[in-house]
């Protein structure tokens, strides 16, 4: 993606709700602006500029975004996987060149909570912050003291979270992907309402959970089902072929189009968002099976990381 950091020359003015830009000690220029990071919890992408606009996917605190245009107090966006949208202005810190440069050099974490967690501050008196989700990345100020790490926000703001809730952005990529870990996680959130276009913790589609799940793990995945469904080994309906870890398919009955997706566990059962994160089986004698679910298919993104589709935190030119 070396078209990822193209400069674009944008030339708009800030609102009265500017950007700490003394705190973070990034100057920023809108103008010089190319890429830029979500700086509150959850950024919403909408199809077009308007809260009123379709949900379409999210974007966590710290992620990369390519910054493709102006649109009053909307950013017309690229994520790191590709995926275009709009995010209002009040949730991206626009960054230089340079300071983008010197954010992909310094350390950082990653909260990998299944829960939305709570950053306080690091005054003693524990005041909140900010929330997080897992996925969001932010900057180290030291080193760990105790049980808790001193952080840095995009925007400025500091303060402080459990050292049992992060883990440094390069340990976390250097690792193998763990799929343990991954249907771990996973279960970790059933019960959690299925939110169209939601990629997080509090809520989210199919394809979301997936990548919540991957990304936990350092692997950045498409967006839609449809598109996961291109990524990675390909399978065949036979479920008793399928691994720990593998995505599983389901296809409409009218088009024949990848409608639904899943993890996969083991004995046939799958992790998925449909109403709310469950457990289903692909056995049509098991009282798990769902009958509207039609099986496509499935693919093996274990041993597969690194091609197409399947791009490794540590080998994306936003991250590092």
């Amino acid at each position: 993606m070396n078209h990822f950091f193209k400069t674009l020359l944008i030339i708009a003015s800030f609102t009265g709700c500017g950007f700490s830009i003394h705190a973070l000690n990034y100057p920023v220029e809108e103008r010089d602006s190319a890429m830029g990071l979500v700086k509150v919890a959850t950024a919403c992408i909408r199809s077009a500029p308007g809260h009123s606009n379709e949900m379409v996917s999210q974007v966590t605190m710290g992620t990369p975004l390519k910054l493709l245009e102006k649109a009053d107090s909307w950013w017309m966006v690229e994520s790191p996987e590709g995926y275009q949208g709009y995010v209002i202005g009040n949730g991206i810190q626009p960054l230089t060149q340079s300071s983008f440069k010197k954010w992909r050099k310094a350390p950082r974490v990653m909260f990998t909570d299944s829960y939305t967690g709570r950053v306080v501050s690091n005054d003693g008196f524990g005041t909140p912050v900010s929330d997080i989700n897992s996925g969001s990345i932010v900057e180290v100020m030291g080193s760990k003291v105790k049980d808790s790490t001193d952080i840095r926000l995009p925007d400025g703001r500091v303060g402080r979270l459990a050292n049992s809730s992060v883990i440094s952005l390069r340990q976390l990529t250097d690792a193998d992907v763990d799929v343990d870990k991954i249907i771990s996680m996973a279960r970790a959130l059933m019960g959690v309402a299925y939110l169209w276009g939601g990629t997080t913790t509090a809520g989210m589609d199919c394809s979301g959970l997936v990548k919540i799940c991957y990304l936990n793990q350092g692997i950045i995945l498409p967006r839609d089902a449809s598109q996961q469904a291109m990524v990675g080994k390909p399978l065949g309906t036979d479920y008793k072929e399928y691994s720990k870890g593998d995505l599983v398919f389901f296809k409409s009955a009218k088009t024949g189009r990848i409608v639904h997706v899943g993890i996969y566990d083991k004995d046939g059962l799958y992790i998925h968002s449909q109403g709310h994160v469950r457990v289903n089986s692909l056995d049509p004698a098991s009282p798990l099976f769902v009958p509207s679910n039609i099986l496509a298919g499935a693919c093996r993104i274990s041993g597969n990381i690194g091609s197409e589709g399947i791009t490794p935190v540590k080998k994306h030119s936003a991250y590092f």
